[in-house]
C-alpha cells in the first residue's frame, strides 16, 4: 500500500472520484487507475471524508471494473479501518461522534433491539454487544421479569426499590449483563411473542463495539465468488422481460451454508442499528439464497414457523453484489398478490437501482407466482417531505407502477403529460403529497386481482364477532368444528398446525360450498393449511395450485361482511 502522503482527501475530492468511478468501459480504465493511485496516497481530510471514502470503497468492491480494483477496494477497506480504529483510541470527541451510528469498523452504534436480536448477538457475537441501559419504559422490567426471576430475587424486584439498571446490575453479578438478560426473559413461562413483548416494553439499549469484526459494514460480507468485472451499469430496464427470466435454483444447499447468509443478513441490518421481524426470527430452514445474475444474489428469509402472518407473510431479503450488502426489504406474498419495499442502501443509490429493484421483482414473482405487486406510500413520501423531493413516485411510475385510485391515477397521468411536455416541469410539493393517497400497482398479469390478505382479515374477525356474540373462544371452536366437517379432517391436537387451523376457520366457514367439491380438492384445503404451518415457501406454491382455494377466496374478499 502506498505510504499515505500529506495531501488531505476531502468530501468533494470523493465526490470527484466516485463520479470517475462511476463511468465504465475500454476508455476509462486508465483514468480509474490514475484516480484511485492519486487518493490511495492522500491521507483524510476529516471523519466525513474517511466515512464518504469508506463507502465509496464499498461501491467499487461491488462494482470492480477490474481485478485489480476488487483487491485494491478491499486494501483500502483495510486502511479506512485503520483510520477509523485510531479516531477512536486516539480521536478527538467531535470525531468520535461524528463515526457513530455509521455501522463502520471501530465505531459504536446504539439500538434498542429485539429479544431475537439480542440473543442472536450474545450467541454469535459475544462480546461485540452490551447492555447499555435500560428505560423501564413503557413496563418495569420488574413486572417483565417477575415470573422468571428465583422467588428471593423477585420479591426484590418487585418491591419498588430497584429500578431497571438496578436490577441487573444486582442480579447479573459480574458477568456478561446482554447475556444474563437475555437467559432471563427466556426462562419466561412464556410463548416466544409474549417473552419478546415483554423485552421490547422494558426498553434495553445495547450497544455494538464491532472493532475490526465482520460485525461492521466495513467487513460484512455475503458469500463472496469470484468477483464480477462490471464494463456498464445497467441504467434503463426493461421490467415486463426482466422479471420474466428464470430463477436459478437455489444456490445455498446445506444448513450450514444458509446459517451463514442468515447471519450475513442479520448483520447487515444490525450494524445499522435495524432490525426486521422476516430478519429475526428466520431460520436456515426458512432461508433461500439465489444468483441472480452480474454479482448479484438475493438471500430470502421467511418467518420461522409459528411466527408467520396468518395469511400472508413477511418474508424479508437483503441484496449482495460480489458479497456485498446493497439493498434489503421484504415482500409479504400472498395468493398472487405482494407488498413489497426496498431500500437501497446510499453507497449504492443512483446507478443500478431500477434494475436492483427489478431484480427483487423477478425473485418474487418467480418464486412466489406473483401477478400483482403493491407498493405502499410510506415507500415514496408518505409523512416524508424528504420521499417526497426524492422523486420516488416517478421512480415506480416508470417501472410500470400506477395508483389504484382512479382520481389519483387521473391527477399522476396529467402531472406526467406536464413533464413529458417540458423536461423542466417539476410537479409541486403539494400535488406529490396527494399521491400518497394510493397504493401503486404493477398487473404483471392484466387484469390480476388477487385477493387481499387484510380484508380476509377483516372478514375473519367479523365472523367471530358476529357468530360469537361476546364469546369469541366459542366461536372459534364452532369455526374449527365446521372446517373439519368442510374438509373431512380432523383439526391438528396441538402445535403451530393447529393455529393455523384456527386463524383459518372463521374465513373458510363462510365457504359452504367446500363441501362440495370433490375429495381431493377438500383434502387440498388440509395440505395447504399444513404447510403453511410448516414451511411458507412451500404454502404459497400449494396455495397458488389450489384453483378452487384462491377463487373462494377471492370471492369471500369482495362479499359484503358478516353483520353483528
Amino acid at each position: 500500500m502506498p505510504a499515505p502522503a500529506s495531501v488531505p482527501l476531502t468530501s468533494g475530492a470523493v465526490l470527484e472520484l466516485r463520479a470517475t468511478l462511476s463511468q465504465f468501459g475500454r476508455g476509462v480504465v486508465a483514468p480509474r487507475r490514475a484516480a484511485l493511485a492519486r487518493a490511495r496516497r492522500c491521507r483524510f481530510a476529516d471523519a466525513s471524508a474517511l466515512l464518504d471514502y469508506h463507502d465509496l470503497m464499498l461501491f467499487l468492491r461491488a462494482h470492480p471494473a477490474t481485478r485489480d480494483e476488487y483487491a485494491i477496494a478491499a486494501r483500502e477497506l483495510e486502511r479506512v479501518a485503520a483510520a477509523l480504529r485510531e479516531i477512536a483510541e486516539h480521536g478527538r470527541a467531535g470525531e468520535r461522534r461524528a463515526l457513530e451510528q455509521s455501522g463502520a469498523a471501530w465505531t459504536p452504534v446504539r439500538a434498542a433491539f429485539g429479544l431475537a436480536i439480542a440473543r442472536w448477538l450474545v450467541a454469535r457475537h459475544p462480546g461485540k454487544a452490551t447492555l447499555d441501559s435500560v428505560d423501564d419504559e413503557p413496563l418495569p422490567l420488574a413486572e417483565s421479569l417477575a415470573a422468571a426471576l428465583p422467588p428471593m430475587q423477585a420479591e426484590i424486584a418487585g418491591g419498588g426499590h430497584l429500578d431497571g439498571e438496578a436490577i441487573v446490575a444486582t442480579f447479573a453479578g459480574a458477568g456478561d449483563r446482554l447475556a444474563w438478560l437475555v437467559r432471563t426473559f427466556d426462562t419466561l413461562p412464556a410463548s416466544g411473542p409474549v417473552r419478546e413483548q415483554l423485552y421490547e416494553s422494558a426498553g434495553a439499549w445495547v450497544t455494538l463495539a464491532p472493532g475490526g469484526s465482520v460485525l461492521s459494514r466495513t467487513f460484512l460480507r455475503g458469500p463472496e465468488e469470484a468477483p464480477f468485472l462490471v464494463d456498464r451499469l445497467k441504467r434503463d430496464v426493461d421490467l415486463a422481460a426482466a422479471i420474466e427470466v428464470p430463477l436459478p435454483r437455489a444456490a445455498a444447499r446445506t444448513l450450514a451454508e444458509r446459517e451463514a447468509i442468515v447471519d450475513a443478513s442479520r448483520g447487515t441490518l444490525a450494524v445499522l442499528g435495524r432490525e426486521t421481524d422476516a430478519m429475526a426470527t428466520t431460520s436456515a430452514r426458512d432461508t433461500e439464497y439465489h444468483r441472480l445474475g452480474r454479482g448479484l444474489a438475493i438471500a430470502l428469509h421467511a418467518p420461522a414457523a409459528g411466527r408467520r402472518g396468518s395469511l400472508d407473510a413477511h418474508v424479508g431479503f437483503v441484496l449482495f453484489r460480489n458479497g456485498v450488502p446493497v439493498a434489503y426489504g421484504g415482500g409479504w406474498p400472498f395468493a398472487g398478490g405482494c407488498r413489497i419495499g426496498v431500500n437501497v442502501f446510499p453507497a449504492f443509490r443512483g446507478g443500478e437501482s431500477a434494475w436492483l429493484f427489478a431484480q427483487v421483482l423477478r425473485a418474487y414473482r418467480q418464486r412466489f407466482r406473483v401477478t400483482r405487486f403493491i407498493v405502499e406510500p410510506s415507500q415514496y413520501g408518505q409523512d416524508s417531505r424528504e420521499g417526497l423531493l426524492s422523486g420516488a413516485f416517478w421512480f415506480y411510475w416508470r417501472l410500470g407502477f400506477r395508483p389504484v385510485v382512479p382520481r389519483i391515477r387521473a391527477l399522476a397521468e396529467s402531472e406526467a403529460a406536464k413533464i413529458a411536455a417540458d423536461r423542466r416541469y417539476r410537479a409541486p410539493i403539494a400535488v406529490l403529497k396527494r399521491f400518497t393517497a394510493s397504493d401503486l400497482a404493477l398487473d404483471v398479469v392484466p387484469g390480476a386481482s388477487p385477493p387481499d390478505p387484510g380484508e380476509l382479515a377483516e372478514r375473519a374477525s367479523a365472523w367471530l364477532v358476529a357468530h360469537g356474540r361476546g364469546d369469541p373462544a366459542r366461536a372459534e371452536r364452532d369455526a374449527v368444528g365446521m372446517l373439519e366437517r368442510l374438509v373431512g379432517r380432523k383439526a391438528p391436537a396441538n402445535g403451530v398446525e393447529l393455529r393455523v387451523w384456527r386463524a383459518w376457520a372463521p374465513l373458510l366457514a363462510q365457504c359452504p360450498s367446500i363441501a362440495a367439491w370433490p375429495r381431493a380438492a377438500r383434502a387440498g384445503v388440509a395440505s395447504v393449511l399444513r404447510a403453511k404451518a410448516r414451511d411458507e415457501f412451500a404454502f404459497q406454491r400449494k396455495l397458488l395450485a389450489h384453483a378452487r382455494l384462491c377463487a373462494a377466496l377471492g370471492g369471500l374478499a369482495k362479499s359484503p361482511s358478516p353483520r353483528v
